[in-house]
């Protein structure tokens, strides 16, 4: 059962047959909401191959079903740019300067993903961010799973990011990947 946005759906198990004589309790329901579970990371810039690793813990009040993936990145501001002789105000500058430094040069990392809780990996090798999520810019930024995938309760996924892009313009910059799905409410706690 899919969720509509903003609207709470629940789920109540059909039982079939004409068999039943006496009156049964009400089965459990499970309702879903819309969740999405993000991970932050830090970026070095000066060492490419660094590796920063992240972990989301899954809620205790039920499981968690991801449908979706994407990132967004954040550059380190530049600092503020004159230009002599015009009277271009230095943050209009410095404004125009970070949106074109994000659409032409971008991000270029690799990323893997592990249920620790189970051990599961969801790849063999890392992949890099171009090919497996898109560009920053809105390039197909939002990447659907092949299959939702359902993590339990109590749970953990380690997100692990490898840095290619050095420049002082990732130092310090932040980087956002975000599990976007939905939880189930009182599934797989008892």
């Amino acid at each position: 059962m899919q969720s509509t946005l903003g609207q709470v759906q629940e789920r109540t198990p059909v039982r079939r047959g004409t068999e039943m004589i006496a009156p049964v309790a009400a089965a459990p329901t499970v309702k879903e909401i819309p969740y999405d579970y993000v991970a932050r990371f830090i970026l070095r810039g000066n060492a490419p191959n660094k590796r920063v690793q992240e972990v989301i813990n899954i809620s205790t009040d039920g499981a968690f079903v991801a449908v979706a993936i994407g990132y967004s990145f954040i550059a380190t501001p530049i600092p503020p740019i004159s230009v002599p002789g015009t009277n271009i105000p230095p943050n209009l500058i410095q404004l125009l300067a970070e949106r074109l430094f994000v659409r032409l040069c971008g991000i270029d990392f690799k990323y893997s993903i592990i249920d620790s809780s189970t051990g599961r990996e969801l790849q063999n090798l890392a992949i890099h961010n171009i090919a497996g999520l898109g560009e920053a810019n809105g390039n197909r930024p939002f990447r659907p799973m092949a299959k939702p995938m359902l993590f339990q309760p109590r749970s953990t996924i380690r997100i692990e990011i490898e840095e290619i892009s050095v420049g002082p313009q990732y130092e310090n910059a932040e980087l956002y990947m975000v599990l976007h799905g939905y939880k189930m409410l009182g599934y797989g706690i008892g």
